[in-house]
């Protein structure tokens, strides 16, 4: 038997809810929609969350609201998943990398500084795997320069920075809803945002360039970027499962952590002060990572890469579509090099953690 490194928690809850909504026949966003974005308005404590397409396009979203696009700069980190740097160079702006920090996997904040200019127009701090950067650092060289916070909490629903969401503490932020995130619409996406104005040029950007749907005149060049009830009926039962599925993930974490910990080489993502990470995926660091990964694959242990660095992707090579690709960024590449994200599923039941663990002791006790 294989067992996963990530699946969502889907059961006959979410079925049995979509046919009630099925019978409704009014499938694009509507009430069942609100009902989503309201969750996130009353829990995260947010003037607005607008539910979209996929978070790319949420990213791509926030930076038109801005009137981010030729010739301005957003600084991003150099591990994150394409989708940061892409949304921006669909926004028709250039991101520019910034080497990460070896712990937490965020914005090496002492290495910003020298990437701000006149042109930077954004700071897009990403929340790998639930852990964040010093937030009120950056949110004090945010203030310093006038460069607003855009937050990539895509992986972060429910983890925290001085007890307050991420995803909050900028100008903008969002989640991801993909298949394989803490919770899933399948694909989807929710925008948090504080300023009405700034809501609404989403909200039209999202909606044909108009404020209201069934009106076709069109004041804005805008697109199709809209959510579905069906995704919202999901989402809304995923929001039921959601603590649940926090708490099943810290004990899965937590027993990684116990038992693994002793072996000298192997290291473990430490959180900045302040933040409560969620353990979206378990995640170890090894310099023997290749070796382990195929080892556990013989024994049916599916594991997974952190992203390839940015500056190291094919689609980026000798483009001048990225500023700054041809730098080095020496943690991002031993990032990728020895972390290894672990079996992390809901589902992972205790003999088949207990398995994994017991054949990566196996592997040491060998190599």
């Amino acid at each position: 038997m294989k067992i996963p490194q990530i699946q969502p928690w889907i059961d006959n809850s979410e079925g049995e809810y979509l046919k009630k909504i099925l019978k409704k026949k009014y499938l694009t966003e509507n009430f069942e929609t609100r009902k989503f974005e309201k969750y996130f308005e009353k829990n995260y404590k947010i003037n607005y969350a607008l539910s979209i397409s996929n978070w790319t396009n949420g990213i791509f979203c926030c930076l038109k609201a801005l009137g981010i696009g030729k010739n301005d700069e957003v600084i991003i980190p150099n591990l994150t998943f394409v989708a940061t740097a892409n949304a921006i160079i669909l926004a028709g702006a250039k991101p520019v990398l910034c080497d990460i920090e070896n712990d937490n996997l965020s914005l090496d904040l002492n290495k910003i500084i020298k990437y701000i200019n006149k042109n930077t127009k954004a700071i897009i701090p990403v929340h790998l795997y639930g852990h964040c950067c010093d937030m009120k650092k950056l949110i004090n060289i945010s203030k310093k320069y006038k460069i607003p916070i855009i937050e990539d909490a895509a992986q972060a629903i429910s983890a925290t920075y001085n007890n307050k969401y991420l995803g909050t503490l900028g100008l903008m932020g969002g989640f991801s809803f993909y298949g394989n995130k803490l919770i899933t619409t399948g694909e989807g996406g929710i925008i948090l945002v504080k300023n009405r104005n700034l809501r609404n040029k989403i909200y039209e950007l999202k909606n044909h360039g108009r404020l209201k749907k069934g009106i076709f005149k069109h004041k804005e060049i805008g697109f199709n970027f809209m959510f579905t009830e069906l995704q919202a009926a999901i989402g809304n039962i995923q929001l039921k499962k959601l603590n649940k599925i926090i708490k099943k993930k810290s004990l899965i974490f937590n027993f990684y952590q116990k038992e693994l910990s002793l072996i000298n080489n192997i290291h473990f993502m430490q959180p900045v002060n302040g933040n409560r990470p969620v353990h979206w995926f378990s995640n170890i660091f090894t310099n023997k990572k290749k070796k382990l990964q195929k080892f556990l694959k013989k024994n049916n242990i599916e594991t997974r890469d952190s992203f390839l660095p940015l500056n190291e992707q094919p689609c980026y090579k000798d483009s001048k579509i990225i500023k700054n690709v041809s730098e080095k960024f020496p943690i991002s590449k031993n990032i990728y090099n020895t972390l290894l994200s672990l079996p992390s599923s809901y589902s992972l039941s205790y003999k088949q953690q207990k398995f994994v663990i017991n054949k990566i002791k196996e592997f040491y006790k060998k190599n």
